[in-house]
């Protein structure tokens, strides 16, 4: 208990003392951008393996006009990354090199999406999960279409969940 005790406390401090400082800087710097330099930021990072947590730009819709409108097109656009990811993972897997880079980094996901399927595509999609690269990883296993669709389509709702609290904070 006392080292779990520590690890846990170590990390609230990480958070605490240095995360968050790093998630103000980033988010002024989102508002410091221009609005069609920040959308270009957010799907590129959205498609190619969700490089920035997207409670970020959340955050950043908090404080403009409209923020229903603003969490809508994010989602949108994250659901749209996920398609194309796809498309991305169909594409890679006909490359062998790709393929085995990608079994390896996320060998643990491949085995899941195709126990699971469906369910680790909306955890990804709502939880904090890369839902990009299991996207990608559906279009390399061959997952169907259609499925990844439906499945992938509570990623929007996402946005509005997190909204929800994360208004609250900032």
């Amino acid at each position: 208990m006392l080292i779990a005790g520590s690890i846990i406390g170590g990390l609230l401090l990480v958070e605490h003392y240095f995360l968050n400082d790093l998630r103000e800087q980033f988010v002024n710097w989102l508002h410091q951008l221009p609005h069609a330099g920040v959308w270009v930021v957010y799907s590129l990072s959205e498609t190619f393996l969700g490089l920035i947590p997207p409670d970020l730009f959340i955050v950043w819709s908090a404080k403009l006009g409209n923020p229903l409108f603003y969490l809508t097109l994010l989602g949108i656009i994250s659901y749209a990354g996920g398609m194309i990811s796809y498309f991305i993972g169909k594409k890679l897997g006909t490359k062998r090199t790709v393929e085995f880079w990608l079994m390896n980094k996320y060998g643990k996901f491949v085995k899941q999406l195709r126990q699971w399927g469906g369910l680790l595509i909306i955890v990804a999609a709502l939880f904090p999960l890369p839902y990009s690269a299991v996207c990608m990883i559906a279009g390399l296993v061959k997952y169907p279409l259609p499925m990844l669709a439906m499945f992938g389509i509570s990623r929007v709702f996402r946005f509005y969940l997190y909204a929800l609290f994360l208004f609250e904070m900032f």
